[in-house]
């Protein structure tokens, strides 16, 4: 490390003696790793930076995009700090997020809605081009005269056509009779889930 002009004034200044202490003090600075005034693992502002024991630092402000990994020039992390905080607190495996992933494939939309039920059998426009699968949930409570509701996406090409669903309800046959017929007025709301193009 190159003495400044100052460092240097202030040695001639000295004895003989006290020119050599100062140099061995700067001297076995040097030996044990550190620069003088730094602190290892401690990053001060306008002061060159020196690795702790475990070659880590306390902290480090870099501009985004400026952040590389990997061999040579290094592939740039172009994820901004909050982008990369949405994972802060995320405790599932990588399995898990790429199950949830595959859950819906590529390309594939969800639409979903509340279905006011009107008959036995209803079709329901989803909003989609095409449906793939969908499900059916009671949003009122079963009664005799509507105990559940099934879903088909059908062929969707008429029956029904292209982005609908047929909602159907059913009630038990009698109360001591659970077979199911076609449900009668007063009817609950469906709620409906589809997936599709």
């Amino acid at each position: 490390m190159a003495l400044t002009a100052l460092q240097i004034a202030q040695l001639n200044k000295m004895n003989k003696a006290a020119q050599n202490a100062a140099l061995g003090t700067l001297v076995a600075s040097l030996e044990d790793g550190a620069l003088p005034g730094t602190t290892p693992g401690t990053v001060e502002a306008n002061k060159a930076v020196v690795v702790g024991a475990d070659k880590n630092i306390d902290t480090i402000a870099i501009a985004e995009g400026g952040l590389k990994i990997g061999a040579g020039a290094g592939t740039a992390v172009t994820s901004s700090a909050a982008e990369l905080n949405i994972l802060d607190g995320v405790t599932k495996t990588a399995a898990q997020v790429n199950a949830l992933v595959e859950g819906v494939a590529g390309g594939y939309k969800i639409a979903r809605g509340i279905a006011t039920i009107g008959s036995a059998s209803d079709t329901i426009v989803t909003g989609l081009a095409t449906v793939v699968a969908a499900t059916v949930s009671l949003v009122g409570d079963p009664s005799m005269t509507h105990m559940y509701s099934s879903v088909t996406p059908g062929d969707q090409a008429g029956s029904p056509a292209a982005g609908s669903i047929i909602i159907k309800s059913w009630k038990p046959t009698a109360a001591i009779d659970a077979t199911p017929v076609a449900a009668t007025s007063t009817f609950a709301n469906v709620a409906w889930v589809a997936v599709g193009t």
